[in-house]
Formats: structure tokens, sequence, C-alpha cells
């Protein structure tokens, strides 16, 4: 599955589906840049907080963190 299907099929706060396009915008831009489970989870976890002032446990994020860079490197040619 792709990164930015695995982000859409997400509802991290259960604010409902397609409640989260710019934090998620952010999260794939960092996914680019970042080769890191702990890094990525650290600025997932950041950019929800940042936008809602609440993000979902460590371990729920640690995991999408985890499946965004196995999709990304996937696609990688």
């Amino acid at each position: 599955m792709r990164a930015e299907d695995l982000l859409l099929a997400w509802d991290p706060l259960g604010y409902g589906l397609g409640s989260y396009g710019p934090e998620f915008d952010d999260i794939a831009l960092a996914l680019i840049h970042l080769d890191s489970i702990d890094r990525l989870d650290e600025v997932i976890r950041q950019i929800l907080t940042d936008a809602f002032g609440d993000c979902p446990s460590e371990s729920e994020t640690r995991a999408m963190a985890a499946r965004l860079l196995a999709s990304s490197e996937s696609c990688q040619l």
C-alpha cells in the first residue's frame, strides 16, 4: 500500500477520515527526508500535537511510522 493510502485510511484522533489533510501533507513531506522510525515517529507526534493539541499513543504513531517507511522503501527504484 502506498504511503498516501496508508495516511488517508488512518484516523489517529477519531475526528473522521479526511480531517487531517494539512497534517498528512506535512507527514508525507517528512517521509521524503527521514529514514528512521524513531525520527518519523517524533515528527508525526509533533505535527499532530501542534495541530490538535493531542496525539495517539506512541505505539500507534510508531507503528504508522514503520508502515510508512516500509511503504516508501518498497516504492523506491
